[in-house]
């Protein structure tokens, strides 16, 4: 149920929407929502159908059957960054371009030393 659970979460999240909205667009209460959100629960499908709409996403889109399989890791490292602030985001990705350059950097000098 998780899996689903972050999946809705991130489609709301993708159309910028709160829970209290989603409540008011399509009468879901927010305890039932945040139920689905946190792997509680599942939509049954009409529920499905209806969130489906209003975050224009398809069912393959958001059980990610129309992409290759991710790695735990991966999935991990990308639910840890949608968690991040958008200062924090930017702060990460700085980081992780520098140490990518300072590794090139490394390589290029044995290179040139070996």
């Amino acid at each position: 149920m998780t899996e689903i659970g972050q999946a809705l979460r991130t489609a709301r999240e993708r159309r910028e929407l709160t829970q209290t909205q989603v409540m008011a667009l399509t009468g879901i209460n927010n305890k039932t929502l945040s139920g689905y959100e946190n792997g509680v629960a599942e939509p049954d499908l009409q529920t499905l159908s209806i969130l489906l709409r209003l975050y224009q996403v398809s069912a393959d889109q958001l059980l990610r059957l129309d992409s290759p399989i991710q790695p735990a890791d991966e999935i991990r490292l990308l639910e840890l960054y949608r968690d991040l602030s958008p200062e924090r985001q930017e702060e990460l990705l700085l980081l992780l371009e520098t140490l990518l350059r300072h590794r090139s950097t490394r390589k290029r000098k044995r290179q040139e030393m070996g």
